[in-house]
């Protein structure tokens, strides 16, 4: 895994893949357990280490466009830049082609290691376990926060959770907890002869 860079020498990037590149990325992240920024950052290393045997992929992409934000290091994004110059196509078309043509086997080896023992955001500190369904601005804006902090999505969430209070939750929450704490505070017997009953 390429360290993350310093923010002296790095710049943040906003890399524009369309629906199969980012799908592709996405899996790459998910399988190795590592952020999608790290994984874009070795996809450039590679593309750059290695001879270009065939054409790069000059099609314009298809579908949404998908944000992938992150800092690369200022060098290597200089490198992107001219290695796709140099063969006559633009940036995203050069990355998207890399994207393409990786393998499961050119990844670094410590990606490829199992791991030993739990990882470190699944320890016993943490003993509850939730699925979250999310809409798409809602998973934009966790995966922005997850590729400019490096860190994992359970981390940030968890850091929401710990620092929220009653204030930050929607008017609507707050005005059906009064209701319900005032209802909960009248005795059980006037509830029951005015048809009240809290469940």
């Amino acid at each position: 895994m390429n360290p993350r860079p310093d923010e002296r020498s790095s710049i943040g990037m906003a890399a524009r893949l369309d629906p199969t590149t980012r799908t592709k990325v996405d899996a790459l992240a998910a399988r190795f357990h590592q952020p999608r920024a790290a994984v874009l950052c070795h996809i450039m290393h590679w593309g750059l280490s290695r001879e270009q045997t065939g054409p790069l992929d000059q099609g314009v992409s298809q579908g949404p466009v998908h944000h992938l934000y992150g800092y690369v290091e200022s060098e290597l994004h200089a490198r992107v830049q001219q290695a796709a110059a140099a063969v006559g196509v633009k940036t995203a078309s050069w990355l998207r082609s890399m994207v393409h043509q990786i393998a499961i086997t050119d990844v670094p080896p410590s990606w490829r290691e199992e791991p030993s023992g739990e990882r470190s955001h699944d320890s016993h500190d943490y003993d509850t376990r939730f699925m979250l369904r999310v809409d798409e601005p809602s998973r934009e804006q966790l995966q922005h926060r997850v590729d400019h902090f490096d860190v994992t999505k359970a981390e940030i969430i968890r850091h929401l959770i710990a620092q929220a209070t009653p204030e930050d939750f929607p008017q609507s929450w707050q005005l059906k907890a009064a209701e319900r704490r005032t209802q909960q505070s009248v005795p059980f017997d006037k509830r029951h002869r005015h048809g009240m009953l809290a469940l």
